[in-house]
């Protein structure tokens, strides 16, 4: 029997014995319910790492149509080269949004664009009898128009089949320069109400519009560069949700998909510098776009208007014949007026009632 500390958790230190048997185990756990609780972990021999491994890709992001290379060397680590040893390699494919290390915050590269994501495994390869090897991947990313993140994971192994593994990231950039943009609005930093939905990660106001960003031109070492002509978007993303019955799966609820361009406007940006839009919003989901006309790129990014906090109008907390409510802020303080959005599954009467642990209060 465990015994808690006084902040309530649990801590036992078991020593195994050396000629405890290696693989899966569990501990076994009952909190009194009569209910078992199973944790599994593994039980495995440590032995030092007798191989070094490095890997090298390019310092400078890489175009879409261009062959990732990587130069690999490998060694024993009392010295002799790792020559004639199997090298397996993983590539995972992913979006890069943060794409400039020295601007944080700024966004880059296209929300909406599909298929960016991709899991590549290659035949294994055999380095040289110096230890090296030039790792040439073929691009199956060339179609991509917004920045990526190539992570290469190589596993060396040795003569008896033990490996060590490493890891780099190789940056994919679809042009030279891009247009990034970020909200300035959504982070505590900002000393306000606003904050970032930790569900989705979309930026949140604290009630309707305006809405501010800002938007810049620049490169992979984070230079701001001037820029013209180009297009700011704010696009409507309307879901329009429904329900479907089956005996299967009972009720499930499903959207359609409306893309309503409400604003365009074309800003020029000088050597150095960032410009600022502002746009009118009210409650619910927007994009904010910008497009610079000489690449066609896109940068954009979702945000939300409103409080979503205490809100099942979303489709998925509740059924179709229950009614949907929606309210305009978290909480709120004595004198506050309240806004409630009543979305019922058929026009009738109803009550509306707020109440506390006193009871009714309206």
């Amino acid at each position: 029997v465990w015994e808690a500390d006084k902040a309530g958790l649990y801590q036992y230190q078991l020593q195994l014995a050396e000629e405890a048997p290696t693989g899966r185990w569990q501990l076994v756990f009952d909190l009194g319910d009569g209910k078992p609780q199973l944790y599994e972990f593994q039980v495995e021999d440590f032995l030092p790492e007798r191989l070094a491994l490095e890997i090298k890709g390019s310092d400078t992001p890489i175009a879409p149509a261009d062959n990732a290379v990587f130069e690999i060397s490998g060694r024993y680590l009392y010295g002799a080269p790792a020559s004639g040893n199997s090298l397996l390699n993983l590539l995972y494919v992913r979006p890069l949004r943060e794409a400039v290390a020295s601007l944080p915050g700024y966004q880059f590269g296209s929300i909406t664009e599909q298929e960016l994501k991709q899991d590549l495994e290659y035949d294994a390869s055999t380095l040289d009898e110096k230890g090296l090897l030039s790792l040439d991947l073929e691009s199956q990313w060339s179609k991509a128009k917004s920045p990526l993140q190539l992570i290469l994971q190589a596993s060396l192994q040795e003569s008896g089949g033990r490996a060590i593994t490493r890891r780099v990231v190789q940056p994919v950039w679809p042009a030279e320069q891009m247009p990034g943009l970020r909200p300035l609005f959504g982070s505590k930093q900002n000393g306000g109400d606003e904050y970032y939905d930790e569900a989705d990660g979309m930026p949140q106001t604290d009630g309707d519009g305006p809405v501010e960003f800002e938007v810049l031109m620049a490169d992979f070492a984070g230079n701001k560069l001037a820029a013209d002509n180009l297009k700011v978007r704010l696009v409507r993303e309307r879901r329009d949700y429904y329900w479907n019955y089956s005996d299967g799966d009972g009720w499930s609820y499903h959207f359609n998909e409306k893309f309503l361009n409400l604003d365009e406007s074309t800003i020029n940006i000088k050597q150095g510098a960032t410009a600022k839009v502002s746009f009118p919003v009210e409650w619910g989901p927007y994009r904010v776009e910008v497009e610079d006309p000489k690449t066609g790129l896109i940068s954009s990014m979702r945000f939300w208007a409103g409080y979503r906090w205490q809100d099942n109008a979303e489709g998925g907390a509740v059924r179709p014949d229950q009614v949907k409510l929606a309210l305009d802020k978290p909480g709120y303080n004595e004198g506050d007026t309240a806004k409630v959005t009543v979305t019922p599954p058929s026009a009738g009467k109803g009550y509306l009632l707020v109440e506390s642990s006193e009871g009714q209060q309206w």
